[in-house]
């Protein structure tokens, strides 16, 4: 399945970003090392190259959160979210507990590396997402339940909510996503992981 990003690509339209989580440094042909970037624009800097990405790549305290480098980060997060936001810090703590989290973290994450990736991760459209959904439907027989979040919308409310509950999800970004990421405001970003693969292609 080492080319499975470009048979969703051909079913579905836009690019499939390929995710893979490793336990120590891969050795790999190609795989760019890259610092000073948030988790949702490292996604769309993969398009062009693959890369490897670890904690000294993340800028983003809420993706270092998320994916388990920096598990004292959450009164950081949530100091910073209280300024874009009206809801009161009791509010986004209670939100921020909902988070898919992870509790052992993986030392590099590989986007578009070469092999088989545990998720696939794109930035769609709805008539996309849509065609997506048809197929699921279609395959499964039953409708697709998922769950929206305005905060760390992409690292965790796709990235590691995929991984960690292995279930298809779904999100229209967070503040800072839509804008590192360029998500224009006919996108959002979609994530399968490795199991459900089969489904729709």
């Amino acid at each position: 399945m080492d080319n499975i990003n470009w048979k969703f690509s051909k079913k579905y339209g836009k690019h499939w970003i390929k995710v893979k989580f490793y336990k120590k440094r891969p050795e790999l042909k190609e795989g760019k090392s890259i610092e000073g970037v948030r988790f949702c624009e490292a996604l769309r800097k993969a398009v062009e190259y693959p890369l490897i990405i670890d904690k000294g790549s993340i800028s983003c305290k809420g993706a270092q959160y998320v994916l388990g480098w920096d598990p004292l980060a959450k009164e950081e997060i949530l100091a910073n979210c209280k300024e874009k936001t009206s809801a009161g810090v009791k509010k986004l703590r209670s939100i921020l507990s909902t988070q898919s989290v992870f509790k052992e973290p993986y030392k590099y994450i590989g986007l578009n590396t070469e092999g088989e990736p545990d998720l696939l991760i794109s930035f769609s459209a709805p008539e996309e997402v849509h065609n997506l959904i048809n197929t699921y439907n279609s395959v499964k027989g039953s409708g697709l339940n998922t769950s929206l979040s305005g905060m760390l919308s992409v690292c965790g409310g796709v990235v590691a909510n995929s991984y960690l509950k292995n279930k298809i999800s779904l999100s229209f970004g967070c503040d800072d996503s839509r804008k590192y990421a360029q998500m224009s405001r006919d996108t959002l970003v979609v994530g399968i992981p490795n199991s459900l693969f089969g489904v729709f292609v």
